[in-house]
């Protein structure tokens, strides 16, 4: 299979749902203490911010020997969701405070694509 059909298949299966999310992040290994920490305390405004977007179901799962995180969310429109919030006043705030704990390009969301669910 080329790059492409499996391009096509990921984009055209029936299993891809605009309501789900699944993104990966890369934290440096020696800020991951810091970083979860940060995430035991998100700002209120951060949160209100997350919901207001339409994020339900958020989660974030962390492999810590290398510092990748797995982010999962969902949302009546995900593509609409994530607009809202990178017009949302909070998070350039949130992203800056952030961006010490990201390996360089760790904090650019690489959105997987979605070929399975099992209701």
């Amino acid at each position: 299979m080329t790059t492409a059909e499996l391009d096509h298949l990921l984009a055209t299966t029936s299993a891809r749902s605009p309501h789900r999310c699944c993104f990966l992040l890369h934290v440096r290994p020696e800020k991951l203490v810091e970083y979860v920490e940060a995430h035991q305390h998100v700002w209120e405004e951060m949160r209100e911010a997350l919901s207001a977007a339409g994020w339900r179901n958020y989660s974030l799962f962390l492999r810590a020997e290398d510092g990748m995180v797995v982010g999962y969310f969902e949302a009546d429109d995900v593509d609409a969701a994530q607009e809202a919030m990178g017009r949302a006043a909070i998070s350039p705030r949130w992203e800056a405070a952030m961006a010490e704990y990201f390996a360089p390009g760790g904090g650019e969301k690489q959105v997987l694509p979605q070929y399975f669910h099992l209701a």
